[in-house]
């Protein structure tokens, strides 16, 4: 009889690897079965037992097509495999907190659907990795398709394609800058800068949809190896650009005009900013005039700001349109995604 199969794993897997902070479970084991010398099937043996929605060599081989999640059972048998506590496992592994598990049961279940639930599966920073001794791929549960290495300047996605496999940014210093403004703003003013960043983002792949000729879009395309206008290439070559509109849009919300008049001179600076970005104003008019509509009356409650403190703004209130306070741009931006 297959005591281990009733009861789970009773001691630590002999080789062990390092866990990477928001590391996909399915990245972790796929080394972890590695690193003993196992096959992913192999492994999953004293896991538990589920439905897999596909063949574990090809989740082995591909492991950022899909994420693996577990229910309590599963999840105690990890903290025995790996000799980590479950609360050290849930905060390095996403995928393992309270509401991404399976359904009770009475055994371990393992599943890896093909739709990630509540996020994107995107590279680690592969010189981060040798730098920490880690020398395999690693694959982050992020709640956006795009990662920013500020130590190393690369951008990794959730793309299929691995040419490039990263970009490295060190030609793209705009872009580089643009993050960090992107981080001084949600430092500053937490969740309405994450916010007002995403209603920026939303506009700005509208507005490139409408222009995706435009010359610097174009340029800074090619300058990262990638084609002008697929899809991958638009949240790196609008972001130097959504980083700006994100900061009008804060300043038209910390002065708390919203007259007709207001408006359309809130409108005739961003054409400006346009002109000095090179973009045709006309293809994100209509977006603009939308995110406006959502922001046409401000918040009763006043904004205020200490020193030493965040500063708080409180956005329109009918920008709490939004679909989500914690997942991604998409879903923290205001503006509609269809």
């Amino acid at each position: 009889m297959d005591v281990q199969g009733l009861l789970g794993p009773n001691r630590p897997l002999p080789v062990q690897v390092r866990h990477v902070g928001g590391e996909s479970t399915g990245s972790f084991l796929r080394r972890l079965a590695r690193g003993n010398g196992l096959g992913l099937a192999a492994f999953l043996e004293r896991v538990g037992h589920g439905k897999a929605s596909t063949d574990p060599a090809q989740v082995e081989k591909y492991p950022q097509y899909t994420e693996m999640y577990v229910n309590a059972p599963g999840r105690e048998y990890l903290s025995v495999l790996t000799g980590r506590s479950v609360d050290l496992l849930q905060r390095a592994l996403p995928s393992l907190a309270e509401h991404r598990l399976l359904p009770e049961g009475g055994d371990a279940v393992w599943q890896w659907p093909w739709e990630a639930d509540g996020g994107h599966l995107v590279p680690w920073c592969a010189l981060c990795g040798h730098g920490r001794g880690v020398s395999e791929p690693v694959w982050l549960m992020s709640v956006d398709s795009w990662q920013v290495c500020l130590r190393h300047l690369r951008w990794t996605d959730d793309s299929r394609s691995t040419d490039p496999a990263h970009v490295g940014l060190s030609a793209l210093p705009e872009c580089v800058q643009a993050h960090r403004e992107r981080l001084r703003l949600e430092r500053r003013f937490g969740p309405a800068g994450e916010e007002l960043f995403a209603d920026a983002c939303q506009v700005l792949y509208r507005w490139w949809a409408y222009a995706p000729d435009s010359l610097v879009w174009v340029q800074r395309a090619w300058t990262a190896g990638l084609e002008a206008r697929a899809a991958r290439a638009v949240p790196l070559v609008v972001l130097p650009e959504a980083a700006e509109l994100a900061w009008l849009m804060l300043r038209f919300e910390q002065a708390g005009r919203r007259t007709a008049q207001d408006r359309a001179r809130w409108l005739v600076r961003v054409q400006h900013q346009a002109d000095v970005w090179a973009v045709d104003f006309a293809a994100g008019r209509d977006a603009l005039l939308q995110w406006l509509e959502r922001h046409s009356r401000s918040a009763s409650v006043r904004s205020a700001s200490g020193r030493g403190c965040r500063r708080r703004v409180v956005l329109a209130v009918r920008h709490n349109r939004i679909a989500s306070r914690v997942g991604s741009l998409r879903e923290r931006s205001c503006m509609p995604t269809d």
